[in-house]
């Protein structure tokens, strides 16, 4: 697959995976299992690359909504422990995990914008987090005190990260979830 195109413009996310992800079928199929795709009310890709001591390694998301869950797809380039004293092997971890959006207790979709020296605004970045009563850990402080952290999620799009299009497609995911919560 050659350089991804933009998944903005597209309104399916079979559409969309086929031009942005470099395995969409993998992510289409694991999706289907859990969504029936007619029922995808909104959708928001990502990808990017880390460097690994391996190498180059790629990761890629899917998050969509059915206006009852957020299902989120996900998968990450890695490596294998060394089994039977072979080398490590490259694999992929792919994951498709769905929250249901009640449990999602606090949603901020921000907007930043840059003014232009006319003072015009142009929007330069959309952050959307969700807070969840998941727990995922706590640790206890005092005889009498506990710290509770919970499940949270960071959605972000900006000039430099996706570009005008995918922002505008992460308020419109952000204002889809809003409205199902």
């Amino acid at each position: 697959m050659g350089a991804p195109q933009d998944w903005a413009p597209y309104s399916s996310v079979s559409e969309a995976a086929r031009v942005y992800l470099r395995d969409p079928d993998l992510a289409l199929d694991q999706l289907r299992s859990v969504v029936d795709p007619a029922a995808i009310r909104s959708f928001v890709m990502s990808r990017g690359f880390t460097e690994e001591p391996w190498g180059e390694a790629l990761w890629q998301e899917v998050m969509v909504t059915d206006g009852q869950r957020l299902i989120m797809w996900r998968a990450d380039d890695d490596v294998s422990g060394d089994v039977d004293g072979g080398e490590p092997r490259r694999v992929l971890l792919a994951s498709v995990r769905s929250i249901l959006l009640s449990t999602i207790t606090d949603q901020v979709l921000s907007t930043e914008y840059d003014v232009l020296s006319d003072g015009t605004r142009r929007l330069a970045e959309v952050t959307l987090r969700l807070y969840t009563q998941l727990i995922v850990r706590s640790r206890q402080k005092s005889a009498t005190e506990t710290d509770v952290y919970c499940e949270s999620f960071r959605f972000v799009k900006s000039v430099d990260n996706g570009g005008l299009a995918q922002m505008q497609r992460l308020l419109q995911f952000g204002r889809v979830l809003s409205r199902a919560l």
